[in-house]
């Protein structure tokens, strides 16, 4: 069983590369902007920018990631997972499990690079916005550095590069 978790800031990749391990391996990918999409889609959150819409949505993955523990299977997140408190909740949850705790973090060295793939991505989401530059510096300034193990994919190479990176990592 694992337990795979892909972080990193907004348009780095994360979501194309989960959505494509996850069918390789046929294991659920849970992605935080499609949860909350639907809780203000369905008016439980007042709007994209409510303080309470990120709570809420880490509440959902965790309590998703747990039921795919509880039940035997393995999971995969697709989200910022900007602080440790949250990381330190699912790794405790892998290990309360005994799943393999893997760690993907996205990144995009090249700043004009980030800045145009961010422009150019349409993720239609039902409901849910396109991010801005002004929001990636905002989670940059409260990301927290990982201080473990993981793997760093690099947007600046190919996406299939990445993809094969991060099923040889999960697959370990």
């Amino acid at each position: 069983m694992k337990f795979i978790l892909l972080s990193g800031l907004p348009g780095t990749g994360k979501s194309a590369i989960a959505e494509a391990i996850g069918f390789k391996l046929k294991i659920p990918v849970f992605a935080k902007d499609w949860l909350e999409a639907n809780l203000v889609t369905s008016a439980l959150i007042s709007s994209n920018r409510d303080p309470m819409l990120g709570f809420a949505g880490y509440n959902l993955l965790t309590l998703l990631a747990r039921r795919q523990m509880k039940m035997g299977q393995s999971v995969i997140l697709d989200c910022v997972a900007s602080t440790e408190s949250i990381r330190n909740t699912w790794k405790e949850i892998a290990r309360q499990f005994d799943a393999k705790w893997r760690v993907i973090e996205c990144i995009c060295s090249d700043e004009e690079l980030h800045k145009e793939r961010l422009r150019e991505r349409k993720r239609n989401i039902p409901g849910w916005y396109e991010l801005e530059w002004a929001d990636v510096e905002r989670i940059k300034s409260y990301f927290a550095p990982w201080n473990e193990p993981r793997l760093i994919l690099d947007s600046i190479y190919s996406c299939e590069a990445n993809i094969a990176k991060a099923l040889d990592y999960s697959l370990k």
